[in-house]
């Protein structure tokens, strides 16, 4: 099982890395293509949140940039959509990874550069919930994810959908969600207490 895990893992990687390579040939050129960001977008996120920091990570365009690092414990996801946008010198190409059915990440971590309209819900399934998400993410990593009915696809064209934010911005998301934990853990509290 373990190995399976692995060789899937090694397997979505080497698909990231090779899109790349299978950009239509209409853009190939010989100056170097720049890469946005990923886009990701879900129809709905729960889990554990293990917390939310402020950090400065590296982005294609620049060697330090603030970002927000959202960690989670076991996260289910639904109508994900992973945007990875190539600007090369014909525009912009974009590299769609989705998946049909809800998708399952243990130990999941994104740095974000915008996380997007924050509009958070109570989940059945752990003690944070997101819904309608779109974020500008520069790093992602999971220890384990199962990704159902998995498809890639491109796109010629598009548009920069998020611009990074400041880091006065992503501090303020921090606080929101720091605020929902808090309320979240009281009314916990409360109800454990009666």
């Amino acid at each position: 099982m373990k190995q399976r895990r692995k060789l899937f893992r090694i397997g979505l990687i080497l698909i990231i890395a090779m899109s790349g390579f299978l950009i239509p040939t209409n853009h190939s050129s010989a100056v170097e293509s720049t890469i946005i960001g990923f886009i990701i977008e879900a129809d709905q996120l729960e889990g554990t949140i293990k917390g939310a920091e402020l950090i400065n990570g590296e982005t294609a365009d620049q060697p330090s940039r603030p970002m927000l690092e959202l960690k989670f414990e076991d996260t289910n996801v639904k109508g994900l959509k992973i945007k990875k946008l190539i600007k090369t010198p014909n525009g912009i190409v974009t590299n769609i990874i989705s998946s049909g059915d809800t998708v399952l990440f243990n130990n999941l971590s994104l740095s974000v550069t915008n996380p997007g309209e924050i509009v958070t819900y109570t989940p059945d399934n752990g003690n944070f919930g997101l819904k309608n998400v779109k974020l500008l993410a520069h790093h992602v990593t999971s220890d384990q994810s199962i990704l159902p009915k998995f498809n890639v696809s491109f796109v010629e064209g598009g548009d920069v959908e998020l611009e990074p934010m400041n880091e006065t911005n992503l501090s303020a998301v921090k606080s929101k969600i720091e605020y929902i934990l808090n309320a979240q853990s009281q009314t916990i509290k409360t109800s454990d207490a009666e």
